[in-house]
C-alpha cells in the first residue's frame, strides 16, 4: 500500500489578491494554501481457498426375516417298528445385522477471507515555517469514505454443510436357513446397502464469506454446492482530488521573521474501518515533495525632500549638490509606502502599506511639525499611509551641511536597530528596515529692508507723531506689499508706502522727493549665524540718474566737493573718497527709537557670551550698558561701501520657545541691523565710466560742474546691494538681497515701474530704494541757495 502522497504549500491568490510566488517570496500578514494528494482509500487483504473433504461413515442396522425347516425325530414305529420319519418343522424368525461402511470421501471448497484491512483517509498534516503554529491540519472535504460489508469465520462447519445419507430404502429378503436357523453370517448385502448409500449421499453446501466494498459483491456468500464462487477484485484506489484535503486563507503571522527556504514536511493519516480481518491498526504515509517557502515582508522606502526652498535660497555660491533648507521656512517630506522592490511575483513596484509597521524620520536639528517641536536627532513618526508631511525649519538651527535619514520598518522587524536597513528597499532577507537619507543645506535669510526716517524736514510729519517729536510715527516704507515669503502683508496695493521712495511716497506732499545730501535711516534682518565679531553685512550703492520726465535709470558716477584746496570732484569710490568721509553713528541714538529692552538683549549677550572672562571682571554690567549706549560704530570710509559689524545689530529672536531650546540660541538667531546713509551734499553727476582726467583737460585742466557732459535736471536713484559677511573679511559676499537664485526685493514685492502725478512713467529694478533731487540739497534748504 503505498498512497503516493504529494502536496504544496503556496500562496492564496484569492484571498492575497496578489500572486506569490511562495517558494521565492511572500510577506507575513499574506496568506498560504495547502493542499495534498493521496489515494481515496488503501486496502489489503488475503483471500484463502479453502478446499477438504467430508468422510461419511455409514451404519446401517438390517432386520432379515428368516426361515428355515426343523427336523423333527422318527416316531417310534408302531409297535417298535420302524421309526416313523417325520417330515421337518417350518420355522420362521427373524435376526438383526448392523452394517458399518466408509463412503467415498466428498470434495468440497469455499473462501476465506484470512486478511483484510481497508482504509479511508483521515486527515493530512503538513508543517512548515510560514504556517500558523507551525503546522496546518488537513481534513476532508466532500470525501466519500469506502463503504463495506464482511462477513467472516474462520470455524469450517459455518462454511461446510455436510448433506445427510438419510434413511436407506433396503427390502432385504428372507434368509433361508435350510434346516438351520440362519443368523448374520448366512447374509451379506454390504455391497448393495454401499451403493445405495453411496447414490443417496450428496455433495456438501458450501458459503464463502461475504465481503462487499463500495456496493459491489467482492466475495459472494451465496450457498452453493461443494465449491463456493472464486471472489473478484478490489477496485484499484483513485488520487484525490484537489480540494478534499484543502485548507485556503492560512495567514502567514504578521511578526514571523524573514526566512529563506524554510522545508516543508507533511503526512497523510488513514484510518482501518472496523471492519477488518486480522487488521494492521491504522497507517500514516509521509507527503513527498512539498515546496519550501520563502518568507519576506517587503518595505521600499523612495522618500523624497523636493529642492522646493531654492527659489529663496539667498547664497551667492549656492550649492546645488544639496537640498536647500531655509531657516524660519516650511520644506515638506513626501513619504510613501510605495515604490520598487525586488522583481519576483508580487513584489515589484507596487504599494506596500500593508506591510509597513511605521515610517519615521531624523533631523539633526530640531523642527517644527504642525506646532509640535522636536529636538534635534529625534525619530518623527509618519503615519502609515500619509504620502507627506510638513515641517518648518526654526530660526534657531546653525546653519551649515546636514543629513537627514528617513527609514519605513516592515511589520515583523524584531528590532529597530540601524543595523538592519538597507537603502530603498530590503532585498536582503536579514533587513527588515528600508532607508532613504537627503543631503541639506541648512541657509540663512536676509530681508525686510525698510527705511523708516528721512533727514529732509518735509518728512517730519511722515516719521515723527509730531513737529519737533523725536518719537516715531508707526510710518515706514516697505520694499513692496509681501512678506519674505511671498505672502501679502497688510500693505499689499499700498503703492505709497513700497520702495523706492520717489514722487507720490509722501502722503501729504504728492510731488516732494528728498533733496541730495540728507541721510535715511534704514532697517533690515537677518536669520542666522550673525552674531559674533566678524560676522556682518555689507551694503554696495550704486547711483543713477533718472530725468523727471522719467524712463529707464541710466548709472552715473557721483563726484563732490569738501573744504580745502585740492578738494573738488572727487570721485565717489575712488581712494580720495575713502580719505575724505568717513561714517560713524551711535546704535542707541534716541532717533532711532530702539526699545531698551532690544538694546538691553543686544548688549546683555555682547557682554555675557562676546566679552572675555577677563573683560567682563574688569567692567561690571551697569558700566558696561552705560558704555554700550554711548558706543559709537564707524559704518563706512566713503560713500560707494558701507559694513555694518556685530555693534550695528540688535538681537530679536523668539522667546516663547519650546522646552529645551537654548534661549540664548534663539534670541541670538535672528538679527535686527541699522544704517543710515546720505548721498554727498550737492554731487557732481556724470554718466558711468565718463574719465573725469581727461575731461577736465578738455576744459583746461579745471571742471566747475557746468560743463555740458554734467546731467541735472532730475532725479539721482540710489540702488542698495546688501550682502552677509563672515570671517572678518567685509569682502565676502555670503547671502545677497539678490542672489543667483534669490532675489529678496522680487519676493517682497519691489515695484518694477509707477508712474507719477503728470502720468510720466518711471522704470525701476532690484535694489532701488529711494530718488532725490539731483539740483536740490540740504545746502539749498539751509542756505538758501542752489549748489
Amino acid at each position: 500500500m503505498d498512497p503516493s502522497a504529494s502536496g504544496v504549500i503556496l500562496g492564496d491568490d484569492a484571498a492575497n489578491g496578489v500572486h506569490f510566488d511562495a517558494p521565492t517570496g511572500i510577506p507575513t500578514s499574506d496568506h498560504l494554501y495547502a493542499d495534498a494528494w493521496g489515494k481515496n482509500y488503501l486496502f489489503e487483504h488475503t483471500f484463502a481457498n479453502m478446499a477438504g473433504q467430508i468422510r461419511y461413515s455409514c451404519s446401517v442396522d438390517v432386520t432379515y426375516p428368516t426361515k428355515w425347516e426343523e427336523a423333527q425325530p422318527d416316531l417310534p414305529g408302531e409297535d417298535g417298528g420302524d421309526p416313523i420319519p417325520q417330515d421337518p418343522l417350518p420355522k420362521t424368525s427373524s435376526f438383526d445385522k448392523t452394517y458399518t461402511f466408509e463412503l467415498t470421501p466428498r470434495e468440497y471448497a469455499y473462501w476465506q477471507i484470512d486478511q483484510l484491512s481497508v482504509y479511508q483517509i483521515d486527515r493530512a498534516l503538513m508543517e512548515n515555517y510560514a504556517l500558523p503554529g507551525g503546522s496546518v491540519t488537513l481534513y476532508p472535504n466532500n470525501y466519500n469514505p469506502p463503504a463495506l460489508e464482511l462477513a467472516n469465520s474462520t470455524v469450517v462447519e459455518e462454511h461446510v454443510v455436510p448433506q445427510e445419507t438419510g434413511t436407506l430404502s433396503f427390502t432385504p429378503e428372507v434368509v433361508d436357513g435350510g434346516d438351520h436357523e440362519p443368523g448374520p453370517g448366512d447374509v451379506d448385502d454390504s455391497a448393495e446397502l454401499k451403493s445405495l448409500a453411496e447414490s443417496q449421499t450428496q455433495d456438501p453446501k458450501v458459503q464463502n464469506d461475504r465481503l462487499v466494498f463500495n456496493g459491489q459483491i467482492i466475495m459472494d456468500d451465496t450457498v452453493s454446492p461443494k465449491t463456493g464462487p472464486v471472489p473478484g477484485r478490489i477496485a484499484d484506489p483513485q488520487d484525490t482530488g484537489g480540494d478534499v484535503l484543502y485548507r485556503g486563507q492560512l495567514m502567514i503571522n504578521r511578526s514571523l521573521l524573514n526566512r529563506a527556504n524554510a522545508a516543508s514536511s507533511g503526512s497523510i493519516y488513514y484510518t482501518m474501518l472496523p471492519e477488518n480481518v486480522e487488521g494492521q491498526g491504522d497507517r500514516a504515509y509521509p507527503i513527498n515533495g512539498i515546496n519550501s517557502i520563502t518568507v519576506h515582508t517587503p518595505v521600499v522606502n523612495y522618500s523624497l525632500l523636493p529642492d522646493d526652498n531654492r527659489p529663496y535660497d539667498q547664497r551667492m555660491d549656492p550649492d546645488y549638490e544639496r537640498t536647500v533648507l531655509i531657516l524660519d521656512r516650511p520644506f515638506t517630506v513626501h513619504f510613501t509606502e510605495s515604490g520598487q522592490h525586488l522583481n519576483i511575483p508580487g513584489y515589484g513596484n507596487r504599494d506596500y502599506g500593508k506591510y509597513t509597521q511605521n515610517k519615521r524620520i531624523q533631523f539633526p536639528f530640531g523642527v517644527f511639525q504642525e506646532g509640535q517641536y522636536y529636538p534635534e536627532n529625534t525619530w518623527i513618526n509618519i503615519p502609515v499611509g500619509t504620502p507627506y508631511m510638513n515641517f518648518t525649519m526654526p530660526t534657531w538651527v546653525n546653519e551649515g551641511d546636514y543629513t537627514i535619514h528617513t527609514q519605513s520598518w516592515a511589520i515583523n522587524t524584531p528590532s529597530d536597530g540601524a543595523e538592519l536597513c538597507q537603502v530603498n528597499l530590503n532585498g536582503n532577507l536579514a533587513n527588515y528596515c528600508a532607508a532613504e537619507s537627503f543631503n541639506v543645506g541648512v541657509v540663512g535669510r536676509l530681508f525686510d529692508f525698510r527705511i523708516w526716517d528721512i533727514g529732509d524736514f518735509r518728512f517730519e510729519k511722515v516719521f515723527r507723531t509730531g513737529t519737533g517729536n523725536l518719537d516715531h510715527s508707526s510710518a515706514m516704507y516697505y520694499t513692496g506689499g509681501n512678506d519674505e515669503n511671498g505672502a501679502p502683508t497688510a500693505l499689499s496695493g499700498q503703492r505709497q508706502w513700497h520702495l523706492p521712495i520717489r514722487k507720490g511716497s509722501h502722503p501729504t506732499e504728492q510731488i516732494t522727493v528728498p533733496h541730495n545730501g540728507y541721510s535715511f535711516l534704514f532697517d533690515f534682518r537677518t536669520i542666522g549665524n550673525l552674531w559674533q565679531p566678524g560676522e556682518g553685512t555689507r551694503i554696495e550703492p550704486s547711483f543713477y540718474f533718472i530725468p523727471k520726465t522719467g524712463g529707464s535709470a541710466a548709472p552715473v558716477d557721483l563726484y563732490y566737493d569738501v573744504s580745502g584746496s585740492g578738494n573738488k570732484m572727487i570721485g565717489v569710490g575712488s581712494p580720495k573718497d575713502k580719505l575724505s568721509y568717513t561714517r560713524t553713528y551711535r546704535l542707541a541714538d534716541g532717533l532711532r527709537n530702539i526699545s531698551g529692552g532690544e538694546l538691553s538683549t543686544a548688549a546683555s549677550y555682547e557682554y555675557n557670551y562676546i566679552l572675555t572672562e577677563a573683560e567682563r571682571g574688569q567692567t561690571n554690567w551697569l558700566k558696561f550698558y552705560e558704555q554700550y549706549i554711548k558706543r559709537k560704530t564707524e559704518i563706512s570710509e566713503g560713500y560707494n561701501l558701507e559694513i555694518l559689524p556685530y555693534t550695528s545689530r540688535t538681537l530679536v529672536g523668539p522667546t516663547n520657545i519650546p522646552n529645551g531650546v537654548n534661549p540664548i540660541a534663539a534670541v541670538r538667531s535672528v538679527q535686527h541691523w541699522y544704517g543710515e546713509y546720505n548721498l554727498p551734499i550737492a554731487p557732481y553727476i556724470l554718466p558711468k565710466g565718463t574719465n573725469i582726467v581727461t575731461l577736465a583737460n578738455h576744459y583746461g585742466g579745471a571742471l566747475d560742474g557746468h560743463e555740458q557732459e554734467f546731467i541735472t535736471g532730475g532725479y539721482i536713484l540710489v540702488k542698495f546691494e546688501i550682502y552677509t559677511v563672515k570671517n572678518s573679511d567685509a569682502g565676502t559676499r555670503i547671502l545677497g538681497y539678490k542672489a543667483p537664485e534669490a532675489n529678496m526685493w522680487a519676493i517682497e514685492g519691489q515695484m518694477t515701474a509707477d508712474t507719477d502725478e503728470m502720468g510720466h512713467p518711471f522704470s525701476f529694478s532690484s535694489g532701488d530704494i529711494i530718488l532725490f533731487e539731483s539740483d536740490f540739497s540740504v545746502r539749498n534748504d539751509y542756505q538758501g541757495q542752489g549748489k
